[in-house]
């Protein structure tokens, strides 16, 4: 008898431990089914659907906000990614639980044939809400003002002429390189056609402008 009560406290010994290991080892989901083991991480659909109510909505373009979670993104917390080949650009949570977490997502241009937007890993150099490129832009009769080159280049001016080159006009500025690649708002078409910027829909890019700040990490991939 002795050597059964014995076994009966291990038993319920062991009992105990294993029901306080599941217990630390399991999670309530938000529609109150018990998870059991580590957190799945969350996985983000393939496809955003653009909401038509949203104020950043875009009927010629594809912007994507999660709204009810916006406010959690901060110029501290935010990562850029850029997508040549999907021509997309996504800006992530980071640091929550179940890794980082998509909040914005838009269509955008970047750089052409011959003008290709570099690919890479880097950080946000520079903010400006009202920036002109000092390489492209157009050349204009200095005394009419009449366009003499719609796209043009500083170094290429007119061969006959009184031109004059203004600059083209870059929005909500985010510098990524040195030699001048950034982000910024522009003529957004359903393909490259910058001269090596990433040109993003004026619906979305003052948010985005908002949520980064110099030193903010940005990848650029293919």
């Amino acid at each position: 008898m002795k050597f059964l009560a014995q076994g009966s406290r291990l038993v319920l010994v062991a009992f105990a431990a294993l029901a306080a290991s599941v217990l630390s080892s399991c999670t309530v989901a938000d529609n109150g089914q018990i998870i059991f083991g580590p957190v799945p991480e969350e996985k983000e659909p393939v496809k955003k659907v653009p909401d038509a109510q949203s104020k950043y909505h875009s009927s010629a373009h594809h912007i994507w906000v999660d709204e009810k979670n916006l406010d959690s993104l901060t110029q501290s917390n935010s990562r850029v990614a850029i997508d040549l080949g999907e021509q997309r650009a996504r800006v992530y949570r980071t640091g929550g639980k179940g890794g980082d977490k998509l909040i914005i997502e838009t269509q955008i241009s970047t750089g052409k044939q011959g003008h290709n937007t570099p690919s890479g890993s880097f950080r946000f150099l520079e903010k400006t809400v009202d920036k002109k490129s000092n390489l492209y832009g157009k050349w204009v009769d200095a005394d009419t003002g009449a366009t003499l080159i719609s796209d043009g280049d500083i170094r290429k001016p007119p061969k006959s002429g009184n031109g004059k080159f203004r600059g083209a006009p870059m929005p909500y500025w985010c510098r990524i390189t040195p030699g001048g690649v950034g982000m910024h708002i522009g003529y957004v078409p359903n393909y490259p056609a910058s001269h090596g910027c990433i040109r993003v829909p004026k619906q979305v890019q003052p948010l985005i402008y908002s949520k980064i700040r110099v030193g903010t990490p940005v990848t650029i991939t293919h």
